[in-house]
């Protein structure tokens, strides 16, 4: 409330005249958790729903004009076929990278590019944010709920209807569920981000830390397979340029490699990590690339595949990378003791060691989610080997969550 007068004033004294008044000014409090204390008469909105259909549907438009421009830059190089086929290819680049699988004349694949996929989820993460700012809901909850509904709703139409007309039924629920996950997860991140509503709050005390724990384990691992994958290109650098040099792309084909790539680099950090976990992954039936043992065989001439270690036992420095598995578990015990100083030593093994195995279960789901096949026979089952990695990610993740629970606990006890 503002209280604001008007009357004559000196140096000594102060005085009302008769005549003065007294001007009020009240606010109308606003209901806790509302979604947006901005709207009103002098603020128009357009209503958060229609906001993030829209967003849903800008993300669609931009995330096809960008494979279809993909398609074009390799149509450029190659010139294979006309426009209007390329305009095909980047369009079955985007049910690809939808989880919908791509089908190239007669070859199927089904190995989602997630580079490409991660640029879809950062522009839905920007328009959810966007679109519940817009709200008129009367909690935060109600905004971030009707705004990832729509987002996720409108999306995933899109993907299925396109793989319908596409004409692969086949893919149908694997378009769906993998739509829904890249719409979703990223919007409901932005959403809540936006309008200030954190969720993990409704978790009980002692499971609150564990999402951001397992994120952060979740990170370590990935920070860990980024450096072994950069770490063996380094060493091959040589082999890298060869293969470039006998590619002979020109100019436009080096930035569709460059591109095509990239899009894949996140599958590739992932496979490097279940590498670095001691599990490794194969690439094509009957092969095998570990710390221990290697047996590749042939590969396609494409130059990020020349990091592959050489075929025969591993080498006495590659198993030094199995220390990622450990740090990753022990970050994710840190993280979830650190809020809780007054825990006690059993409170303290418990909750590290299941930090870890979260994480563990966590990666091993990332993990099968970046398999898949790039073709037929030799170009089938790419990715992390599912059986070995969910024995290797769990028990070494929570073994050392355990470990590092029991030494904190004991550092409290002491100081204690």
């Amino acid at each position: 409330m503002a209280f604001l007068s008007s009357g004559n004033t000196s140096s000594r004294t102060t005085s009302r005249r008769p005549g003065a008044t007294i001007e009020l000014s009240t606010t109308v409090p606003r209901a806790a958790g509302s979604a947006n204390p901005s709207a009103g008469p002098d603020h128009p909105l357009i209503g958060g729903l229609p906001a993030a259909a829209v967003g849903a549907a800008v993300t669609v438009l931009a995330g096809w004009v960008l494979a279809a421009g993909f398609a074009v830059v390799g149509w450029l190089a190659a010139d294979p076929g006309t426009l209007w086929q390329a305009l095909g290819v980047g369009t079955q680049l985007w049910l690809l990278g939808n989880g919908a699988g791509a089908v190239l004349g007669a070859t199927k694949i089904t190995l989602i590019p997630w580079g490409l996929a991660a640029v879809f989820a950062l522009m839905h993460f920007q328009f959810a944010g966007w679109a519940v700012r817009r709200s008129r809901a009367v909690t935060s909850e109600s905004a971030v709920l009707g705004v990832v509904g729509v987002m996720v709703g409108v999306y995933v139409l899109a993907a299925t209807g396109m793989t319908v007309l596409a004409g692969d039924l086949a893919s149908l629920p694997r378009a769906a569920a993998v739509s829904a996950v890249i719409a979703g997860l990223p919007a409901a991140v932005g959403a809540c981000r936006a309008v200030g509503f954190d969720p993990i709050a409704w978790l009980p005390g002692w499971a609150a830390p564990l999402p951001r724990a397992v994120l952060g384990s979740l990170l370590c691992l990935l920070v860990g397979g980024s450096g072994l994958l950069v770490t063996s290109l380094v060493l091959a650098y040589g082999q890298v340029g060869a293969l470039i040099d006998a590619l002979a792309p020109g100019v436009a084909g080096n930035l569709a490699l460059l591109v095509l790539q990239l899009a894949f680099a996140p599958n590739l950090i992932v496979w490097a990590a279940a590498f670095a976990l001691g599990a490794g992954f194969s690439f094509g039936p009957g092969t095998v690339v570990s710390p221990t043992d290697t047996d590749l065989g042939l590969l396609p001439v494409i130059p990020v595949l020349a990091g592959m270690p050489d075929d025969g036992p591993g080498q006495p420095i590659q198993l030094a990378w199995l220390a990622v598995g450990l740090v990753a578990g022990g970050i994710a015990a840190w993280l979830t003791l650190r809020p809780r100083p007054g825990a006690r030593l059993d409170e303290s093994c418990l909750l590290g060691g299941l930090a870890g195995v979260l994480a563990g279960m966590a990666f091993v789901v990332i993990a099968w989610a970046c398999g898949g096949d790039l073709g037929r026979a030799r170009l089938a089952g790419l990715g992390p080997r599912l059986p070995e990695l969910g024995v290797l990610a769990i028990s070494t993740l929570g073994l050392a969550g355990l470990l590092v629970g029991l030494g904190y606990g004991v550092v409290r006890l002491i100081r204690r």
